[in-house]
Formats: structure tokens, C-alpha cells, sequence
């Protein structure tokens, strides 16, 4: 079968404006999961954090080995760690139940 030699590459199409936030390359940014802040403190007004998650494998027999491994070490200054105070409170609010539907 032969290729379409019309066929465009995937590519993102997304403009940069000046000012605003850029999206181009976005594709390729990590996605970070991580179970726990294991670590925390600050140098020289830079806030650092170190995020870590459990990992699970086969060991000796039937048993399973767990231990926990770095998986990022975040570095911001004090207004950036500031907006992701914000955002993770927006998140956690945004997850908790809502109001009960009960009568009195």
C-alpha cells in the first residue's frame, strides 16, 4: 500500500500571542504523578520540593519488593509556589462534596 503523499504531518497549529501563555510544543510536557511531597524547604528565596510515588515489583518466590523512588524536584520562586498553593486549593475545592440534598 502505497503512502499518501498528501498527508501532513500531525503537527500543533496553536499561535503564540505575546503576553499570554504559549501552548506550542505542549504535547510534550511531562505529566508528573506522584504519591507524596517527601521533601520541602527553601534556599536563597528559591522554594524546592521533591515529589516521590511508590513503586511495586516482583521479588524473590511469590513475594513483591515496594520502595519509593524521586519522581521530580520541583524548584519556583515565591510567587510561583504561591499560584500553586491557589491552584491545588481550587482543585481540592472543586473535589469536595457538594451540599446534601437532606431536610430537616
Amino acid at each position: 500500500m502505497a503512502d499518501d503523499p498528501n498527508q501532513k504531518p500531525p503537527v500543533e497549529i496553536i499561535p503564540s500571542v505575546p503576553g499570554s501563555i504559549s501552548a506550542i510544543a505542549s504535547a510534550h510536557a511531562p505529566f508528573l504523578y506522584f504519591e507524596n511531597a517527601g521533601a520541602f524547604g527553601i534556599l536563597n528565596g528559591v522554594i524546592r520540593i521533591t515529589l516521590d510515588a511508590q513503586r511495586i515489583f516482583p521479588a524473590e518466590g511469590e513475594s513483591v519488593a515496594i520502595d519509593r523512588v524521586v519522581v521530580a524536584h520541583l524548584r519556583m520562586n515565591i510567587p510561583a509556589a504561591m499560584s500553586l498553593k491557589a491552584a491545588i486549593e481550587g482543585a481540592l475545592l472543586l473535589a469536595a462534596p457538594g451540599p446534601t440534598e437532606t431536610k430537616n
